[in-house]
């Protein structure tokens, strides 16, 4: 806060009122941002099995359970200063005799651009060692600007990569004022402040319509004051933040929930309308196995059918 106390000294009486209102602000976005948003304490996950893919600034993809082709991955992508225990609730009501759970881990510190980087390292690695041919991505929060920057990257290979589906959480598209302040004023901010500020060139690279994946997005919204913003919001995140004109057109469906920015992931309905959603989704995917063990079966048939037809002449 040097910066901010240099700017008391600076302004007049006419300032100071603002300053400290800009001050206080800027100070409690910092507070709940390191603390996660006020995320409550969440039960460990489930043993992970050894199979990960880890890049070399230590983000990756890790699997909850060994690897099973007959199965759609769920990929799920964490918000700033979150983990995957933040998804706890999805992962206990996900159905996994259609999917298989995998995390991406991250630090949160880390510029959006080098985030959705490793993502598409991870994803092109087990898409090569496992032949994945189709991905359904869970974000939240930033997650959902680092899944976002992945498909980008990801419009560069022939065919677009495996994702078909993504679904975000409370994602800041317009990025947030209180990051843009505190990459001005905090000495040594960490570089995704910048990232997240509005109109940054990450975030305006988002914009760039994805083909062939879908994208569903949800939103929080809170009824009643936000110390962080006096516009509507989730209690973190402004509802014109998480769902800007642009989202709003390329959008399959916006679904809005009366939830706070981290209450939104362990919602009911929400949990409700995701696995309906994965359910619908699924069944318009069909795992490459499961094309081939159909075929197999085909073959059986037909083989045995002309071997009737020889026993018979």
């Amino acid at each position: 806060m040097w910066a901010i106390r240099q700017a008391y000294e600076s302004a007049g009486d006419a300032g100071c009122m603002h300053l400290g209102r800009t001050a206080t602000l800027l100070s409690a976005w910092i507070l709940l941002t390191l603390a996660g948003c006020g995320a409550a304490p969440v039960r460990e996950l489930a043993p992970e099995s050894s199979d990960a893919v880890l890049g070399r600034s230590g983000a990756g993809i890790q699997m909850l359970e060994p690897y099973d082709p007959k199965r759609i991955p769920v990929l799920f992508v964490h918000g700033i200063n979150g983990t995957p225990q933040d998804f706890r609730a999805m992962l206990d009501g996900l159905d996994r005799t259609r999917f298989q759970a995998w995390v991406f881990r991250y630090s949160t510190g880390l510029r959006l651009g080098t985030a959705s980087r490793a993502l598409y390292a991870s994803i092109a690695e087990l898409q090569r060692k496992h032949r994945v041919d189709a991905l359904f991505i869970v974000a939240h929060s930033m997650g959902g600007l680092v899944a976002r920057g992945y498909l980008a990257d990801a419009l560069r290979d022939e065919g677009g990569g495996p994702a078909r589906l993504l679904v975000t959480f409370s994602s800041p598209w317009e990025g947030n004022e209180w990051a843009q302040a505190g990459a001005r004023f905090m000495p040594g901010a960490p570089g995704v402040w910048t990232d997240l500020s509005p109109a940054s060139d990450f975030l305006v690279a988002l914009r760039k319509p994805v083909p062939n994946v879908a994208h569903y997005v949800f939103f929080g919204y809170r009824r009643g004051p936000s110390l962080l913003t006096q516009q509507s919001s989730d209690g973190a995140i402004t509802l014109s933040s998480q769902i800007p004109a642009w989202i709003q057109e390329q959008a399959e469906r916006c679904w809005g929930f009366d939830a706070d920015h981290v209450g939104v992931l362990s919602h009911r309905a929400v949990l409700e309308r995701l696995n309906a959603l994965l359910a619908s989704s699924a069944d318009r995917v069909l795992p490459r196995a499961l094309v081939d063990d159909a075929f197999r079966l085909a073959d059986r048939a037909l083989d045995g059918a002309d071997r009737h037809e020889l026993h018979v002449r």
